[in-house]
């Protein structure tokens, strides 16, 4: 990315000018310390205009939430320096603990209400009584941050990112189409690396894009049919991920089969991939689907003649299928700007279906409790130092242990703020030596500080270095001090810093040892509560209380573990995990055992075909394999779906009503034991299984 463009030198220039105008007017007010102001400002400040100003709401509620907690327990604990700095600690902790279960750019007001109150309780905790003083200026200098950068970054040449949101879930199409368009046309032996790449892209489009909506909320009226249409689209194109890997399995297997396409699945695939590479609005898919469900039809009918195998047959009515669904996404997606725009906002409500986003409650757990042993350990380490300055070891242990908190492994960002805030240091130092005591005005003050500040904000302004530049930005004006004279205490700078560096080891050393874990492990979390929901799917199946509702938040809420999934496994593999290890396979074997039990239990009890011994063996393998994500289907299980399988084929040959139980029992095999071929003939061990 480049370092010097339009709006990166917008951006740096507006935020420098609110920087200096939140400072001035916290001079004008007589604030205690205005140097908050300014830090704010950069803090809160970002390349775009919406983004700017929801982020200015979240922390003026979470420095409000810090601020109240402060006032109430001051009174109460400020005596007893242990318990003051247990009550703040476990109010971290808990703060952050209730920010870990939102995964969008909103769990920052929980996350900020816990430093804060750090913040504004460890400063002045040598002079209590000045408490209520401390927050009510501490709010004060916010606001006037939050004033001053949400009116310059909204007025002055503003960014808005509804483009970024509609070109977000455009990428996310585009990406699914070249995929399926490779499939189709390579049909690959092996799943190539790019493959993959492209799966774990489109599982981070998500929470990318659930973050988009979050902030362009804040663009006002222009932005709302917008959203509308995105979170619709959005809905829809989550199930991508689940229909690629279907065809890339049925194409993988027809291909390790040898077997020919018939001349009218080609013609049609043909007609696909036309469609494919054309796919708009204007561009009608129901002929297309028309002819896809004709083919499903002739295969049918093909199968009940005998020109082609069982298998064979079910593998490619399998493959159209998919290609329907596919077109049916496609074409919510593609249609979903002009049902929006016909719907009013009475017409939306009501409608979204309940998912339950993914919390991981045991880590988020863990995180609480390393953040509070970070901090108990900081204030015990100032407390019986006697040292002034040593409150800024929990404080700054806070700020860190909080922001790398959602990471499984916050060691190497951990080190990353470490070395940012010594760059701070040493810049302060230069500034508070060399600088600031030529400055003899506001003028001066602002010549000396702008370029540094302007250079920084393109720094920002880099995603690649946006961290490091906010951590330098935000921690030179805290490190020099600014007062209302303008002249910084050297020797106050010198403690403050040593007493960062410390809170920052400690926080770097602790979180080491308790809460270190590898994107392996919590990818193994997150698989194991996976099977958990489908064995509590298949146990609503076996008792009749599984609805179409229930199937549809059955597959919502494991496609979002897959998102969770598929990055980790990228940069750290599961390896020799039974049925892929990414949920993908359950996810399908659940819709599977549906399909079959639910959806075709009346044609089964008029055939009298039996199958509750299948599903007591389905169950009772996902209970073995909750308890150890490495075990593979049983034989006992394989035995009897060929049973049934075999049972259910000669019927078929007769009936075609058992075509499709067929067709969904076959995939319920087809997901269990993919290198399996049709059974043909049972040995005396399955025979005495089943």
């Amino acid at each position: 990315m480049k370092w010097l463009t339009k709006n990166a030198f917008l951006f740096s220039v507006k935020t420098c000018v609110a920087a200096f105008l939140a400072l001035y007017i916290a001079l004008e007010l007589n604030l205690d310390k205005p140097a908050w102001s300014l830090t704010s400002v950069y803090v809160i400040s970002q390349l775009y205009s919406a983004s700017t100003l929801s982020k200015s709401v979240f922390r003026f509620l979470g420095t409000v939430l810090g601020g109240i907690f402060i006032f109430l327990i001051y009174p109460l604990t400020v005596m007893d320096p242990l318990l003051f700095s247990g009550c703040v600690s476990l109010w971290v902790a808990f703060c952050l603990y209730l920010s870990l279960h939102d995964r969008t750019p909103k769990n920052y007001v929980f996350m900020l209400a816990g430093y804060s109150a750090a913040i504004m309780g460890f400063a002045d905790v040598d002079t209590p009584q000045a408490i209520t003083y401390t927050v009510i200026s501490r709010i004060e200098e916010i606001t006037v941050a939050i004033v001053c950068s949400t009116l310059m970054h909204m007025i002055f040449f503003p960014v808005h990112m509804s483009n970024l949101l509609e070109n977000s879930v455009h990428n996310w199409f585009d990406s699914a189409k070249k995929l399926c368009r490779e499939l189709l046309v390579a049909q690959a032996k092996e799943q190539s690396g790019d493959r993959e790449h492209v799966l774990v892209d489109m599982a981070n489009y998500p929470i990318n894009v659930e973050a988009l909506i979050t902030h362009c909320v804040y663009e006002g009226d222009s932005a709302r049919k917008l959203i509308r249409m995105v979170s619709a689209q959005y809905q829809h194109l989550s199930y991508l991920i689940p229909t690629l890997t279907a065809i890339e399995k049925r194409l993988l297997l027809l291909n390790e089969h040898g077997v020919i396409f018939p001349d009218f699945i080609a013609q049609a695939f043909s007609h696909f991939l036309s469609w494919l590479n054309h796919a708009d609005p204007h561009h009608p898919s129901e002929p297309l689907q028309q002819e896809l469900i004709a083919a499903q039809e002739m295969l049918k009918t093909r199968y009940m003649q005998g020109d082609i195998s069982a298998e064979e047959g079910l593998i490619l009515t399998g493959l159209v299928e998919r290609l329907q669904n596919f077109i049916r996404i496609a074409q919510a997606y593609l249609g979903v700007r002009d049902r929006v725009q016909a719907l009013t906002p009475e017409d939306q409500r009501g409608k979204a279906m309940l998912i339950k986003k993914h919390a991981d409650q045991g880590l988020m757990l863990l995180s609480s409790v390393t953040i509070f042993l970070v901090m108990m350990i900081c204030c015990l380490f100032w407390i019986g130092s006697g040292w002034k300055h040593g409150s800024s070891a929990p404080m700054m242990a806070a700020i860190a242990c909080s922001f790398f908190a959602t990471h499984d492994s916050p060691i190497a960002s951990l080190w990353l703020f470490l070395k940012a805030v010594i760059i701070a240091i040493a810049a302060s130092l230069i500034y508070t030596v060399i600088l600031i005591p030529m400055t003899l005005t506001f003028e001066s003050l602002i010549i000396c500080l702008a370029p540094g500040l302007i250079a920084l904000g393109l720094v920002i302004s880099n995603p690649a270095t946006n961290l490091i530049g906010l951590i330098i930005a935000t921690q030179i004006p805290s490190f020099m001090g600014m007062s209302h004279d303008f002249r910084p205490d050297l020797l106050a700078v010198v403690n403050v810093a040593i007493s960062t560096i410390v809170g920052i080891v400690l926080a770097v050393v602790i979180t080491a040892i308790v809460r270190n874990k590898r994107p392996s492990w919590t990818a193994k979390r997150v698989l194991r509560t996976g099977i958990k929901d489908l064995l509590q799917f298949t146990l609503a199946i076996k008792m009749n209380k599984a609805s179409l509702l229930s199937r549809q938040q059955y597959v919502a809420n494991m496609l979002d573990k897959v998102n969770i999934i598929l990055p980790r496994n990228k940069v750290d593999p599961l390896a020799n995990v039974a049925l892929g290890g990414n949920l993908i396979t359950e996810i399908w074997l659940g819709v599977s055992v549906y399909d079959f039990y639910v959806r075709h239990a009346e044609v089964l009890n008029r055939h009298q075909l039996a199958a509750d011994v299948l599903l007591f063996e389905i169950n009772n393998f996902i209970k073995k394999r909750l308890k150890n994500i490495y075990t593979p289907p049983p034989a006992s299980l394989l035995a009897e779906l060929n049973l049934l399988l075999i049972k259910l084929e000669k019927e078929c040959r007769h009936n075609g009503d058992l075509f499709m139980p067929l067709f969904y029992l076959f995939n319920i095999r087809l997901w269990l034991y993919s290198g399996e071929r049709w059974p043909r003939l049972l040995s005396p061990e399955q025979k005495i299984s089943g």
